[in-house]
């Protein structure tokens, strides 16, 4: 495998030649910093600049183009990543060398072409392209309570902090959706053109060099971007955790317990949480939790952990019935001080390395895993695959416990199904 970079100044442009898949793949990631305000308008262009373009002005014509093109497949997916809002628009392709001559230029120029060339008017997109997105992340908005989970995360996450980044509604806001127009919805794509970074990932068993010289003369932004800012999100803290409780109209109530996730260095960051959070819940049915709430005490059907990396938080979530709720939090503390007590085998310790570290190989075998390693050892130097394995080997009791210790509880949260 081999990784190059090629600067552009207004742009870069990552290459990872590899001859392990048939099929290649083109990643064009758009990054800045996030702010709530923009998020509806920001989501809505992302849909916008995948439905049609001015060559290809309906749906039907870029499905019609992908079958062209040996059934490749476009998309365009925006995410929150700390503090930074990513537009990520994704071409996947097959080798070159299975297809007809001038595949490679014409399936490398197409997403470009959406981006580049909008169905756009007297400078307002087509609307009606424009009313078939809107309506379709109108429904997505409105669609949040009707998944108890998830309403449940986001509001445990805005009771914690509802000014920082991790509590911010990535599906839009409905007032902020009513405010735009097929006018303004065109500035915003001028602004992102100007002011979002771009990192362009290409991966695959191809003439990287070709490949690289088809770009650079299709992509046409010339903006140059050289602010950086800092990922992480820093939680709000407190001496003592708060506990909320709300209701809704639902069969189960969902428990959020929320973890501060203090000073870590970056090895502890990088890998050892991974092992603590493996053993405490995001692993198997044997994890500390799913031991306490689950198989001893019959509290829950699911139960489990998550690690936020770039908001600093651990996420505790149980589904229980809300007249165990306070033998359920009194249990998850109880599994969070085993772990700073070291009540875990060595079996254990082992078994989640070897879990985690067959997690990391077939993510190399994914030809996306592969872009998103290279991605965030650029973005955050994280570590490629053979040192992540390497260190995730030699991770000790000792490192998991020390994690342990600086995890602080801040907001205990559920979501009740209402009633007595």
């Amino acid at each position: 495998m081999k990784y190059k970079k090629y600067d552009f100044e207004s742009y870069t442009i990552h290459t990872i030649k590899t001859d392990k898949f048939k099929n290649c793949s083109m990643e064009i990631i758009l990054r800045n910093k996030i702010n709530k305000e923009s998020i509806t308008k920001w989501n809505f262009l992302c849909d916008m600049l995948m439905h049609s373009s001015k060559r290809y002005p309906k749906r039907k014509d870029i499905v019609i183009k992908l079958e062209d093109l040996y059934n490749s497949s476009v998309r365009g997916v925006a995410s929150r990543l700390g503090n930074s809002y990513t537009m990520n628009f994704v071409v996947n392709f097959l080798n070159p060398k299975y297809c007809e001559k001038g595949f490679l230029k014409d399936v490398l120029e197409f997403p470009l072409e959406l981006i580049m060339n909008p169905n756009v008017d007297n400078e307002e997109f087509d609307l009606r392209s424009f009313n078939i997105i809107k309506n379709r992340i109108k429904a997505d908005i409105e669609s949040l309570k009707e998944y108890p989970v998830r309403y449940a995360f986001r509001n445990s996450l805005i009771k914690l902090d509802d000014e920082a980044p991790s509590s911010y509604v990535m599906s839009g806001y409905m007032d902020d959706l009513e405010k735009i127009t097929p006018s303004n919805l065109y500035q915003t794509y001028l602004e992102v053109l100007k002011t979002f970074k771009c990192d362009i990932y290409v991966c695959g068993n191809l003439d990287m060099d070709e490949v690289v010289n088809i770009i650079s003369k299709k992509f046409n932004n010339k903006f140059i971007k050289n602010y950086d800012f800092d990922l992480y999100v820093k939680p709000k803290a407190r001496k003592r955790p708060i506990s909320v409780i709300e209701t809704g109209d639902y069969e189960q109530s969902s428990l959020i317990m929320i973890y501060n996730m203090d000073d870590f260095t970056k090895y502890e960051k990088n890998i050892v949480v991974h092992v603590y959070n493996y053993l405490l819940g995001g692993g198997s049915i044997t994890t500390k939790l799913g031991l306490y709430l689950r198989e001893n005490n019959s509290l829950c059907y699911s139960v489990g952990s998550s690690y936020h990396k770039y908001d600093n938080l651990e996420l505790i979530y149980a589904g229980i019935d809300k007249k165990n709720y306070k033998l359920a939090v009194k249990l998850a503390k109880k599994a969070v001080k085993d772990m700073v007590l070291g009540n875990f085998t060595d079996e254990d310790l082992e078994e989640t390395k070897l879990a985690l570290i067959s997690s990391v190989k077939l993510n190399m075998d994914n030809i996306g895993g592969i872009i998103a390693n290279y991605l965030f050892n650029n973005l955050d130097n994280i570590p490629l695959w053979e040192e992540k394995i390497e260190l995730l080997n030699n991770v000790t009791r000792e490192d998991v416990i020390n994690v342990a210790k600086k995890v602080h509880l801040n907001l205990i949260y559920m979501l009740s199904n209402g009633g007595e």
